[in-house]
């Protein structure tokens, strides 16, 4: 079955920010804003309940909807959980080269500029059907004792024509220290695809969440493979 050209690059913007799993109090710089907590978690970083937390720290990961209503895309962010610790988890999310090998869609990746904390990383994304994105990043890196956070925004390409882009994309990775368990990491994204057709937004926004899940899962995989038990 062949989709008409619109609704080939309708599928393929949707998936563009799940696929990035690129990234701290940096989200309020970048437009993102703070991300909700309920009241009464026992996790006020995270905003997770108990539960959920449990939950996490056993492998499961949770999808949610962020509202963002000043902003025209949509927000969405994912939880789970990582073997290991904190620097294992930083050495595979940073390790922005090596992001063809692991991340969803992503088929190719220059880093153009680097420093103790901030990258300059354009990645181009592959799709079904011949389609394919691609953008510049920054990426900002913080790390504490209890921590790290990776925060990233889209940055000007210019002569890149804007068929061949996104309108807007920024996010970031939040990763803490979970005692003996492991750490907890959330990863929220903002992506802004510019005009989707008609009847397609609730499509798009259903392969996004179900992209983020994938992200979490493949990070944990990745750490696994590069650091496993025996060897830690």
């Amino acid at each position: 079955m062949r989709f008409p050209p619109a609704w080939r690059n309708a599928f393929a913007i949707a998936a563009l920010a799940p696929a990035l799993t690129i990234a701290s109090g940096l989200e309020a710089s970048h437009g993102l804003g703070a991300v909700p907590v309920q009241a009464g978690t026992a996790d006020p970083q995270m905003g997770l309940t108990p539960q959920e937390r449990a939950d996490i720290l056993k492998g499961g990961i949770i999808v949610r909807d962020l509202p963002n209503p000043a902003r025209p895309g949509k927000t969405f962010e994912a939880l789970g959980s990582f073997p290991g610790g904190l620097d294992e988890a930083y050495a595979v999310i940073t390790d922005y080269r090596r992001y063809p090998e692991f991340m969803p869609r992503v088929e190719r990746v220059a880093v153009r500029d680097v420093n103790a904390t901030t990258s300059i990383v354009e990645i181009r994304l592959a799709f079904p059907l011949g389609q394919s994105r691609q953008y510049r990043l920054e990426y900002r890196a913080a790390r504490s004792g209890e921590g790290f956070e990776i925060s990233w925004e889209k940055l000007p390409w210019p002569g890149l024509p804007p068929g061949q882009t996104v309108k807007d994309t920024s996010g970031r990775w939040l990763v803490r220290r979970a005692g003996a368990s492991g750490v907890l990491a959330a990863y929220l994204v903002y992506s802004d695809p510019g005009p989707v057709p008609l009847g397609l937004t609730g499509t798009a926004q259903a392969l996004s969440k179900r992209g983020l899940a994938d992200v979490i899962e493949r990070t944990r995989r990745r750490i696994r493979e590069l650091f496993p038990p025996d060897k830690r």
